[in-house]
């Protein structure tokens, strides 16, 4: 993958995992611990993303 691909592709699932980490509390849903569990995963896994390209490192 290049930067952009990474970046973009970890901030739209920063921004995917953001939106399921806070539906349970919008309506109410029937599995919420394994929804907040994968908005979790999905979050660490866009930070990851975002953190390996080089658009996204501070220095």
């Amino acid at each position: 993958m290049d930067d952009k691909t990474q970046l973009w592709g970890g901030t739209a699932l920063l921004v995917f995992g953001a939106v399921v980490l806070f539906a349970p509390l919008v309506i109410r849903l029937r599995y919420t611990t394994l929804l907040l569990a994968a908005a979790v995963l999905v979050l660490a896994a866009g930070a990851l993303l975002v953190g390996l390209s080089r658009r996204g490192r501070a220095v």
